[in-house]
């Protein structure tokens, strides 16, 4: 009896080896709206003035529906061109930037052509990681 006892004393212990810690969930993520349009010609909204004064870039509102264990970090991986070239989408890939909270930004006037590009990320924390395939587009007008 004593010797089935060490045998799953041992057992247990070893099972508990190479656990991932935390989660991630990801089957819900999404931008609320799902677009931004950037106007390169400013002046027909009331904040155009103040935006151009500060040079504020145009900024996403915060992914939602992505649930895990902190810190939760968001990389860049693909941006498409859908009315361009791999270029225009290459030059606009460059100067978006990504946040916490997968917020996401652009100049305000940006290099990249008009058109629309869309965004795919990757969210990960320490053991889990999750690809958001074309999860936002961005309208250049």
């Amino acid at each position: 009896m004593k010797q089935i006892f060490i045998f799953m004393s041992v057992l247990a212990f070893c099972a508990c080896n190479n656990v991932k810690i935390g989660y991630l969930q990801t089957d819900s993520a999404e931008y609320f709206p799902d677009s931004l349009v950037i106007r390169t010609v400013l002046g027909d909204d009331r904040y155009d003035e103040n935006r151009e004064a500060n040079n504020a870039p145009w900024v996403t509102n915060n992914i939602s529906g992505v649930l895990g264990t902190e810190p939760l970090q968001y990389k860049l991986m693909s941006v498409k061109a859908l009315d361009g070239t791999e270029t225009d989408a290459k030059v606009f890939g460059e100067e978006l930037v990504v946040r916490g909270c997968g917020k996401m930004e652009v100049p305000l006037k940006p290099a990249a052509p008009k058109g629309r590009y869309r965004v795919t990320l990757k969210v990960y924390n320490e053991d889990y990681s999750a690809i958001l395939p074309d999860v936002f587009t961005f309208i250049i007008k």
